[in-house]
């Protein structure tokens, strides 16, 4: 009996210690005192066409809560792993079910709008933060949203990317801690 009953208890300490995969990670921002909740892992898109022997360009995508002494604001954060002009403040388009959503990027440094350190690690040195407003029932929106795809435009250019990894899961876990 003493054995069921130190299992039980075990699986019950192991069980509230995990916190779900798929939780949203929350940091401070230590130069902007801004707190910063976003999605555990991104949506990852990978570029439609590669051309010739170029390197692979995808585009991660973080849905960001950036908190300013109570003042939330939404964000898709994008994360360019080829930015062709980085003059350009370009336009980022989401398609799912033959809606699409056009974002245009914030004229604000990222220091501006309360995010001096970095989302996560850039991985190439032609990368570029890109952060696009959002407000959360949009957010809620592309966390429903099926078969996604992301054109960047950057000028009259359009670069179409395809999904690669699927964030859903993660969006949905942070639209549920949002105010």
């Amino acid at each position: 009996m003493r054995l069921v009953f130190a299992a039980l208890i075990c699986s019950f300490l192991v069980g509230c210690a995990s916190a779900p995969a798929t939780a949203p990670r929350e940091y401070l921002d230590e130069q902007t005192a801004a707190t910063i909740t976003a999605v555990k892992e991104p949506w990852i898109f990978t570029r439609e066409q590669n051309v010739g022997n170029e390197q692979r360009d995808f585009l991660h995508l973080y849905a960001i809560d950036v908190n300013r002494m109570g003042e939330h604001r939404q964000y898709i954060a994008a994360l360019q792993s080829s930015a062709a002009d980085m003059a350009v403040r370009p336009l980022l388009e989401l398609t799912s079910g033959g809606q699409t959503q056009t974002l245009e990027a914030v004229s604000q440094s990222p220091r501006e709008i309360g995010i001096a350190q970095p989302i996560a690690e850039s991985y190439t040195l032609t990368s570029a933060w890109w952060f696009f407003p959002v407000d959360k029932q949009t957010l809620a929106t592309l966390a429903n949203a099926g078969d996604l795809r992301a054109r960047m435009i950057v000028g009259n250019k359009p670069i179409a990317y395809v999904l690669w990894r699927d964030g859903r899961g993660e969006l949905s876990e942070l639209t549920a801690v949002l105010p």
